[in-house]
């Protein structure tokens, strides 16, 4: 008895997901008529809240990038100079003198003793 009304259950749930409706059926005609039409794809801007076409976000990517390559030219030029390249500057301005033993101290800037 119980094995037959378990039986019934079951056929029940799967007829009912079998003929139950899916929303990938219905056909939208707002949904499908928009899709075939080509427009120009407008951004929101997150700070300023107006609206930027495809050709104006392009064009301020390549703005973008323009800078980043003008910084990383101006970080080399700068890391090219001796307080950066040169290791006996131990990162000081200037190289460190070198004081006779007895007069030597620990350095703040680097931790060495000169």
């Amino acid at each position: 008895m119980a094995k037959a009304f378990f039986f019934i259950l079951l056929m029940i749930f799967t007829l009912n997901s079998i003929f139950a409706q899916n929303s990938r059926d219905v056909d939208n005609p707002s949904k499908t008529s928009s899709q075939n039409k080509k427009s120009v794809k407008v951004f929101e801007s997150g700070k300023n809240g107006f609206f930027k076409t495809q050709k104006e976000s392009k064009e301020a990517y390549e703005d973008r990038m323009k800078q980043v390559a003008k910084d990383k030219k101006k970080s080399i030029k700068i890391l090219e100079k001796p307080q950066y390249s040169d290791k006996s500057y131990f990162g000081h301005k200037r190289p460190p003198k070198k004081r006779p033993l007895f007069k030597r101290k620990l350095c703040k800037v680097c931790g060495i003793v000169h």
